[in-house]
């Protein structure tokens, strides 16, 4: 099994330009001459065009550079993927699929939906496919591809099940939603028709496949890093409209108490919910704060810079 380098991201650079447009003309020559479409004039040039350091993120390798990916708002809502290219000498290395799970969750973590455009028979639409983005459209050059935000769903409700916060039946459903935006797979069907009134003893068995055919990890309680996960899938509820800035700092209260210092300024906030009418704070005040600290969390998921807001 390949096991991915140690690597980093930061912040793209104006300086970044035009290391990026090489890559790019790199990268995508053998697809592009396939095609028909190489100019190596044009390849470097759409890059420089659409080059944004507000949106870039630059991977790197040993504190070198590595690749690139840019995530943006998409025109008709959630997030554009593109320029995502890595440095041939580190493809084929699990890197790519380290780099994507970062930032496919940290839209996951505000229910986004992601796109992208592949050339036609290009590899790397197997890796985007493996990580739950489906056919949308295409044409004779592009293939554009759909990771619906159900994908994300399924992964926040997995977390809060496994954590108690949620019913087995709750990941059944989720399931549901996933088949029905689109994604298919038999562990993924199989899960779905689990019957409810079986659901608390089959769904961990389940899942697993199901996750796998989706890209998705299964992290089970006690497993490292999982107290992290949790706590941004409960922020990411309160960004989805599901819970009020109350019931989520009540949540994390009960949950973490105030041993996980993560979790810590939401339980600090629960304590304020409780002496309301004794300080000159109002309950607006509060839940001004609750949203503050749940779009936080769920921002700190990814280095790549966050796109958009969501609030009241």
């Amino acid at each position: 099994m390949n096991t991915a380098p140690a690597w980093t991201m930061r912040a793209a650079e104006a300086a970044d330009v035009e290391p990026v447009a090489e890559l790019r003309a790199v990268v995508l020559r053998p697809d592009l001459e396939r095609l028909g479409r190489y100019d190596e004039h044009r390849v470097r040039r759409r890059l420089r065009d659409s080059f944004s350091t507000r949106w870039t993120s630059i991977v790197l390798v040993d504190g070198a550079f590595a690749g690139s990916v840019t995530v943006r708002p998409a025109e008709r809502g959630g997030r554009l993927l593109e320029h995502f290219y890595l440095a041939p000498q580190h493809q084929g290395r699990g890197l790519g699929s380290a780099v994507l799970r970062r930032v496919l969750a940290a839209a996951d973590a505000v229910g986004d939906p992601v796109r992208l455009d592949v050339l036609q028979g290009s590899p790397a639409r197997r890796l985007y496919e493996r990580h739950g983005f489906i056919p949308e459209s295409e044409d004779p050059i592009d293939v554009r591809l759909l990771r619906p935000a159900a994908v994300g769903r399924l992964q926040s409700r997995v977390v809060l099940w496994s954590a108690g916060e949620l019913r087995a039946r709750d990941v059944v459903e989720a399931a549901c939603e996933a088949l029905v935006a689109g994604l298919d797979g038999p562990a993924l069907a199989t899960l779905a028709a689990c019957p409810y009134g079986e659901a608390d003893i089959a769904v961990e068995d389940l899942l697993p496949p199901a996750l796998d055919e989706l890209g998705l990890t299964f992290r089970p309680p006690g497993s490292k890093g999982v107290e992290a996960v949790f706590l941004r899938a409960l922020a990411g509820r309160l960004l989805a409209g599901e819970v009020t800035p109350r019931e989520l700092a009540r949540a994390a209260h009960r949950c973490f108490g105030h041993d996980f210092e993560p979790a810590e300024p939401l339980a600090l906030l629960d304590d304020d919910y409780g002496i309301l009418g004794c300080t000159d704070r109002s309950e607006a005040d509060i839940d001004a704060e609750v949203w503050a600290e749940a779009r936080r969390l769920t921002a700190h998921v990814a280095s790549v810079v966050s796109v958009g807001s969501v609030g009241p």
